[in-house]
């Protein structure tokens, strides 16, 4: 792998085989360039793959007086933070974690369903009392829960040998980490890279949902509310890119779905033949139609108790898919 650092944006890490084609896009035409290709890395191409390779690079942002479409910024160096916290990966990655782990969540459904009145209760009046600051919050205080969470992810990379050199804020304000994902080369270890950052997240609910017992604020509130509707909805979605999704995908030794959506129909169309596909296809399954019952649920609940609740959640999630097609 080879790290590409920028002076003023987010760098990359890339692999060696694209680091040496990106060094002979120096000004040459694709002719020219495909039998540099050829003759260089042994790569036989056609043109036209060639200048679909060429455009991915400029829409990237790589070549000089090009723009990436979703540029991200770096905020800080994270090579000693990453270091710091690597070592906890020992203990983390194990089975007797993984119990408590699992433990940890039962108590988080627990105090939930012990508070849920009065966690509606309190939502409803958030709405009500403070609509615009609750819009606002509910976006801005999930950015550093994402930043734990990424952590989370770039702590196994570390741990397992590979670079975390930057900290990057993207454009919709959220953080990432760069990381050499390419340690990850046995299934154990890519297991509990993709599943590092939900186990954060199960801690940070914890932690919340406790405080929220016992001290019923809207500050509390305003934090511990997306957390939440990020595990009753999204936490075991199949969407695209899903942390989920590339867990079970990897458990079960399968491809993981560029189309989530385009895969479950085609399967259950016709069944796959291998037994671990058809596994696959039915957690999917299961997946789907939990969140529709979870999301049914929810959309009662607050339909009988404030259904401005509703409202002001629709006007988020059009103020996201906005910004998004304002990126595209």
């Amino acid at each position: 792998m080879v790290y590409i650092r920028h002076p003023e944006f987010s760098s990359r890490i890339i692999n060696r085989e694209w680091w040496e084609f990106l060094q002979l896009c120096n000004g040459r035409g694709l002719e020219e360039l495909n039998q540099q290709i050829q003759q260089r890395l042994g790569v036989r191409i056609t043109l036209e793959q060639l200048r679909g390779s060429v455009d991915s690079f400029a829409r990237n942002g790589w070549f000089e007086g090009t723009k990436e479409a979703d540029r991200h910024y770096r905020v800080f160096d994270a090579t000693k933070l990453s270091a710091v916290l690597a070592p906890l990966v020992q203990w983390a990655a194990s089975t007797w974690f993984a119990a408590i782990t699992l433990g940890a969540l039962a108590a988080c459904i627990g105090l939930l369903i012990a508070d849920w009145g009065a966690f509606t209760d309190e939502v409803a009046r958030a709405v009500r009392q403070h609509p615009v600051a609750t819009v606002i919050l509910y976006y801005v205080a999930f950015i550093p829960v994402a930043l734990l969470h990424e952590l989370g992810h770039a702590i196994v990379v570390r741990y397992n040998g590979g670079e975390v050199p930057e900290v990057v804020i993207r454009r919709n304000a959220h953080f990432a980490v760069l990381s050499n994902t390419s340690v990850l080369k046995e299934q154990s270890p890519r297991l509990w890279y993709l599943s590092m950052g939900t186990v954060v997240d199960i801690y940070i609910w914890l932690a919340l949902l406790i405080a929220f017992h016992f001290f019923r604020h809207y500050v509390v509130l305003v934090f511990l509310l997306p957390q939440t509707i990020y595990f009753l909805l999204f936490s075991y979605s199949i969407f695209k890119n899903s942390d989920y999704l590339k867990i079970i995908s990897t458990w079960f030794a399968q491809p993981i779905p560029a189309r989530p959506w385009n895969h479950l129909r085609d399967s259950w169309r016709k069944l796959p033949e291998s037994a671990a596909a058809r596994r696959l296809l039915y957690l999917m399954t299961a997946s789907l139609a939990l969140k529709l019952m979870v999301t049914a649920f929810l959309i009662w609940t607050f339909a009988v108790k404030e259904y401005w609740v509703l409202i002001l959640y629709a006007v988020y999630r059009l103020l996201v898919y906005l910004a998004t097609r304002a990126r595209s």
